[in-house]
């Protein structure tokens, strides 16, 4: 599976009270689920790090929601969606850093 991209395979939308980021998969088999997640961590595990994530599932029309929940494929869809996230937030913090070559490094 290809990794999901923002605008075309999701979309995110913030709450009334900006506290919260919503996600719309509007592709594939989860089309029209939204959810929003509510704790990310990072973890070492051997070679390779470990995300774990928790969620909120707002609406899922055409998955039943306990079906939902029990689908790895599902899990594995929105792990992706997350790590896309936050590596595209991280390239924009990378963009707004001010580089000054005299500068020491610390």
């Amino acid at each position: 599976m290809l990794k999901p991209q923002h605008n075309v395979d999701y979309d995110l939308s913030d709450s009334e009270d900006k506290t919260k980021t919503f996600i719309t998969i509007k592709t594939g088999k989860f089309a029209g689920v939204v959810y929003h997640y509510k704790q990310a961590r990072l973890t070492d595990e051997g070679e390779f790090g470990k995300m774990t994530f928790s969620y909120t599932l707002l609406a899922s029309p055409k998955i039943d929601a306990d079906d939902l929940i029990q689908d790895q494929e599902f899990h594995t869809f929105i792990g992706d969606i997350l790590t896309e996230i936050l590596m595209s937030q991280a390239a924009a913090d990378e963009k707004t850093r001010n580089y000054d070559p005299e500068e020491f490094d610390i």
